[in-house]
């Protein structure tokens, strides 16, 4: 092998491994799934243990998937579904690390939720649950100022950016697109600044976490910038336990996402029992781009029905039947780059151009 040839394979291995590291981090967490659920029971039979085990360990699944859909002001109404009423909300199951004696199972367990049948059941109990998922927000994890993606800090958000979650987490890759911006980025940026970076990664937030050590504990500081402006706060954690660096880092920044994603529950958990109509106006140019509308519009889980009252050349009248707030199918509308706005007159209309539909609702 002649070492021009070699050193082009190293570089087409290279460009493939980041390919594919790029395009596992642009994929989404799956909300409804929850890997990795430690389970351990006894029984009369092997049998007997297992099933006993994995009913234990659905429980705790049906108990996490609930806490990611709602606000935690509604974690005290969890549904305490028996085992029968639990099983078909439960689509798959994939067993790991088994150990097993006559009487006792112990083993690792990934289950995957139906998000229908989850739905269907939670409107049922009147629960306010969002199924709305919003724009990633990027953080970049940084040790004091320095972008340190090896650090405790920086692995412990990569494990968050891998979780199911209604915001869901990025982290950069750190390729020579990313270093850059990322070589220069402070606490003083502003949009203008991390504009690139957060449309890289399809981002509608950017999230500065400095961790710096506190004695034993870790002291987090936070600048949350936004395209309408930038907010700042910090947080202190102390072990807790027999936990190390690496323990603590986690769940700190597990800490951190969580108050992300409770904000934006508070706004988008929906009362299935609201349900209203709305006559909405959508210019469009061509066929394509009416196509791709009306995709999103009926893919928007809040929208129950969708009825095209009127279809012409440029334009469209359509009547949504959605439950909530309007707010809420605004918010819902607006993660995939759909405005939903009133004139001073109620008329509604629907654009891809948010300056075209800025007007606030009528009170």
């Amino acid at each position: 092998m002649t070492l021009r040839f070699f050193a082009h394979s190293v570089a087409v291995a290279a460009a493939l491994l980041l390919t594919s590291v790029m395009g596992a981090a642009a994929q989404p967490s799956d909300l409804w799934t929850v890997t990795n659920i430690p389970v351990d029971a006894t029984g009369t039979s092997p049998s007997a243990a297992k099933e006993a085990a994995l009913s234990q360990g659905r429980q705790k699944a049906w108990a996490e998937v609930f806490r990611r859909i709602t606000p935690s002001s509604e974690w005290s109404r969890l549904p305490k579904f028996t085992d029968l009423e639990l099983e078909p909300l439960v689509k798959s199951f994939d067993i790991g690390s088994e150990k097993h004696s006559s009487t006792r199972y112990l083993a690792t367990v990934t289950y995957v939720f139906s998000p229908t049948n989850v739905r269907n059941a939670l409107r049922r109990t009147g629960v306010q649950f969002s199924e709305t998922t919003a724009k990633p927000v990027l953080v970049v994890p940084l040790n004091g100022a320095a972008w340190a993606p090896e650090s405790p800090w920086g692995r412990a958000w990569a494990q968050q950016s891998r979780r199911g979650r209604l915001v869901p987490v990025a982290v950069p890759v750190g390729d020579v697109q990313d270093m850059g911006a990322l070589a220069t980025i402070s606490s003083a940026a502003d949009w203008g600044i991390v504009r690139g970076l957060a449309e890289r990664y399809g981002a509608s937030s950017v999230l500065l976490a400095s961790a710096a050590k506190s004695g034993a504990g870790l002291q987090v500081a936070m600048t949350h910038i936004r395209p309408d402006g930038r907010n700042q706060r910090s947080g202190s954690f102390s072990p807790q336990g027999a936990e190390d660096e690496s323990a603590l880092a986690l769940r700190a920044a597990g800490s951190v996402a969580d108050s992300l994603q409770e904000d934006w529950k508070r706004t988008t958990s929906v009362d299935y029992g609201q349900q209203t109509s709305l006559s909405v106006l959508i210019p469009f140019r061509g066929l394509a781009e009416w196509v791709s509308i009306k995709r999103h519009l009926e893919g928007t889980k809040l929208i129950q029905t969708l009825s095209v009252e009127e279809l012409n050349m440029g334009t469209a009248r359509v009547r949504l039947d959605y439950v909530g707030k309007v707010e809420q199918l605004q918010a819902a509308l607006a993660q995939t780059n759909l405005f939903l706005g009133a004139d001073a007159t109620g008329n509604w209309t629907l654009s891809r151009n948010a300056a075209a539909t800025a007007a606030a609702p009528p009170g």
